[in-house]
């Protein structure tokens, strides 16, 4: 065992890099995802993506500048084109799929490591996902697995220039969400329990912090001056998982397995391994970084999903214990069938996915019934919210639309009816989570278009002199806040200006409208 610790942390070339396999399985499933890009109608995040991105900024009230920055120029180049904003997270995908087996290749591993820790990684539901819609946790999954390799190439060849390098991935992470900070206080919480170090004397860890903590100004002013929203997204994030299912529990268990699959073995194999495989013990380090984020999920009621910046690193942790144990007691034949039921979950998400919409029978109100409906058969309703909304504001007489605005319950959908109109729409404006930062309203609109759930009814009427009720949306087999529930009212007289009512209204829940 001495031996195959000496072998790992050598500074000699590891084993060639499965180029053909790899080339193989990364291009079959680059064909496979760009596929169905456009199967799935946008999500509710994507389009508020779109505007954020129309509004730049250094912050925003839950995620960094760089994936709205991306959803921008995409929508300019295409509008409203799901594909062409969805295309970068193929690549990334792809990029980890690569960087699951580098890493498997840095810890010792053979073709046969490479390709299990690669396939390993694809066979996630989390993998499919990242490649389906575009996300700030598919920018994080990437730049956190190629930090953790150029962590993890450091320990093996202790070239400096690699602790410089991670510093400036996550220094880019930063600027897509505000966990890379944790990772990187994991890592070395890691060193300090269990080594190496030695690192904590290298000059070059010290400036890739340094790094990091610049990239950081700009967006630590931005959350001052504005209350640091992003504070308060912890616990919102905690009451809509526990909402989600009737419960924080079975929440956990249904996201998990959602996000994991057959897969969920090989990482939870991949943190064990960490902890006590005396061929892994110089990356021991790693374990904080394994178990913390899992505790938050299972107790702290965290998103499933935010445990899927390590699922490159642990995939490949776990492939090279696998495949190690494999030679010794001959495990051959289990692990083609534990990746074939991988396989059947890839292909089942890619290739069925969506279900027919006929399937349906009643609306989806609940958060639960949402977020299920809305993974297996398509978040659709869009279109009727944007059409009804259009109709509305094109039924006012002349003179009641001169000077209207239009005001929504939540950001998703301020951010539809911004992204997806065909034809120009008075400006839109929600108090809800990140969209509440754009401003409000000019005092000066006295006229409104309110779009919202039934809920919104009774603080009108306080709000307004006079409210009407002008459209009616309500598909059967809709979603609740999209296209079911939903309700145009036309409102006038504001009771404050808005400029003293918008800070009251501005909250970082996201209401549906029941």
């Amino acid at each position: 065992m001495r031996a195959a610790t000496q072998d790992t942390r050598s500074p000699d070339a590891p084993a060639s890099l499965a180029w053909r396999e790899l080339s193989i399985l990364i291009g079959v499933c680059a064909v496979l995802l760009l596929a169905r890009l456009g199967r799935y109608p946008l999500w509710g995040d994507e389009l508020y993506l779109v505007p954020a991105g129309r509004h730049p900024s250094w912050s925003y009230a839950d995620q960094g500048p760089l994936v709205p920055l991306q959803a921008a120029l995409s929508d300019l180049v295409a509008p409203g084109s799901a594909v062409l904003l969805r295309l970068p997270v193929v690549a990334l995908t792809a990029a980890t799929l690569l960087l699951a087996a580098v890493i498997a290749r840095e810890l010792g591993g053979g073709r046969a490591a490479q390709l299990m820790a690669a396939f390993g990684y694809l066979c996630t539901p989390f993998a499919v996902q990242q490649s389906a819609a575009l996300s700030t946790f598919a920018y994080d999954a990437a730049l956190v697995a190629l930090l953790g390799w150029l962590v993890i190439r450091w320990v093996r060849t202790r070239r400096d220039v690699l602790l410089l390098g991670a510093g400036v991935v996550a220094a880019v992470d930063f600027q897509v969400k505000w966990l890379v900070p944790a990772v990187w206080l994991l890592l070395g919480a890691g060193v300090l329990l269990f080594g190496p170090r030695e690192v904590l004397r290298r000059p070059a860890l010290w400036a890739g912090s340094a790094i990091l903590a610049a990239a950081a100004v700009p967006a630590v002013l931005w959350q001052a001056r504005h209350g640091w929203p992003q504070a308060g997204m912890g616990a919102q994030i905690r009451a809509e998982q526990v909402t989600m299912a009737d419960g924080q529990f079975v929440s956990v268990l249904r996201e998990l397995v959602l996000t994991t699959g057959p897969t969920g073995l090989l990482l939870l194999l991949g943190i064990w391994a960490v902890a006590r495989s005396p061929l892994l013990r110089p990356y021991r380090f790693l374990l904080p970084f394994g178990v913390v984020p899992l505790l938050a999920v299972l107790v702290g009621g965290m998103r499933p999903y935010y445990l899927g910046d390590g699922f490159a690193i642990f995939a490949a942790t776990g492939a090279a214990y696998l495949a190690a144990l494999g030679r010794r007691y001959r495990l051959d034949r289990l692990l083609p069938a534990y990746f074939a039921l991988g396989t059947v979950v890839v292909v089942a998400a890619v290739c069925v996915l969506p279900l027919p919409q006929s399937w349906l029978h009643g609306p989806a109100v609940r958060n639960g019934d949402m977020a299920i409906r809305a993974q297996f058969f398509g978040l659709r309703g869009w279109p009727q919210l944007v059409d009804t909304v259009t109709a509305a504001v094109a039924g006012l007489p002349a003179e009641q639309r001169a000077g209207v605005v239009v005001v929504t319950q939540n950001y998703w959908q301020a951010s539809a009816l911004e992204v997806l109109a065909r034809r120009d729409l008075p400006p839109v404006y929600s108090p809800s989570r990140g969209y509440g930062y754009f401003g409000p309203p000019p005092d000066a609109a006295t006229r409104v278009l309110y779009v919202g759930g039934d809920s919104l009814a009774a603080p009108l009427a306080t709000r307004f002199a006079t409210v009407a009720l002008l459209a009616r949306l309500d598909d059967p087999t809709g979603f609740q806040g999209v296209n079911h529930g939903m309700r145009v009212w036309y409102c006038t007289g504001p009771q404050r200006p808005w400029s003293q009512t918008w800070p009251e209204l501005m909250s970082l829940r996201i209401e549906h409208g029941t």
